[in-house]
């Protein structure tokens, strides 16, 4: 078995007020204590987009050896291009100060601070091949839009992007592969308090800016791709949920869960090896 630790939404800071960054140390030493070959990071691994917290969680990442593409594969959320409104800043600035970014040199700041881990000459969508397993990265974060995306935290995969995925998909490479989407915003309904009820009426709340547009055409595209998992983050909770025969995975609980228990989850998942016929993926959820 191949065996992937999924996690996502760290929010790492380089003043570090919060302690994440001994969260995410203790939470790799976890991941490395149960033989992991290969860690997913779904998205907003920084809290704002700034070379000081880039090189901060690089750091943490090169003492567990992990910065490497055969070791590690990341994508962007929303933090990690348009960051996030400080405590106490006017609800009326935040929108401003996104309106402001350019979006496409903080994509190159986020890939250039973990260039190690991407394929050769990629950056989104981006496709890594591991033994039997095609891992498609994505980059969901819109742009910003005054109707669409004023905060900057809504999600959208463009009709060049998914045609490109598609070409991925449908290569020489991918035949036979298990094939792994890597994407940051949640694709659930959340009609479903799954025992969360504060969590879902918190989200609910928020997904005004939270969502990601066309979602059904993403659905469909990918059980129409025979897509195995689709792996994300984004709403800060650790979900395992089915939409049209596909498996999705939410792991950002790891760091700092936004939930009723407060308990702090990943997953791992398990892939057979070429020479394991008939053994199917398996899901472990990790309470830490």
């Amino acid at each position: 078995m191949y065996k992937i630790a999924h996690i996502s939404d760290i929010h790492l800071s380089y003043d570090d007020k919060n302690k994440f960054g001994e969260k995410l140390v203790e939470l790799l030493k976890d991941i490395q204590g149960r033989e992991c070959d290969h860690i997913i990071i779904t998205g907003d691994l920084v809290d704002n987009p700034d070379e000081e917290s880039f090189q901060y969680l690089r750091e943490i990442i090169s003492h567990f050896e992990l910065l490497k593409s055969n070791k590690l594969s990341v994508i962007p959320g929303n933090h990690d291009i348009f960051g996030g409104a400080p405590q106490g800043m006017n609800f009326f600035t935040f929108p401003t100060i996104c309106k402001k970014v350019v979006y496409r040199e903080n994509e190159e700041l986020f890939v250039n601070a973990f260039r190690e881990s991407f394929p050769e000459n990629s950056s989104f969508p981006y496709m890594k091949i591991l033994g039997n397993i095609a891992l498609i990265g994505i980059n969901s974060v819109d742009k910003w839009s005054q109707d669409k995306n004023v905060e900057g935290s809504n999600g959208r995969v463009g009709r060049k992007a998914l045609s490109e995925v598609k070409d991925m998909l449908n290569s020489v490479e991918t035949k036979d592969k298990y094939k792994i989407i890597l994407i940051h915003h949640y694709f659930n309904d959340l009609d479903d308090d799954e025992g969360y009820p504060l969590h879902n009426l918190w989200l609910k709340s928020i997904d005004w800016k939270m969502k990601i547009y066309d979602k059904k055409k993403l659905t469909t595209f990918f059980k129409k791709n025979k897509i195995n998992l689709v792996l994300h983050g984004h709403s800060h909770i650790n979900q395992i949920y089915n939409i049209k025969g596909v498996t999705y995975l939410n792991s950002s609980a790891a760091v700092c869960p936004i939930t009723d228990d407060h308990l702090r989850k990943y997953n791992i998942i398990s892939v057979p090896a070429e020479n394991q016929k008939g053994e199917s993926i398996s899901i472990e959820t990790i309470i830490l």
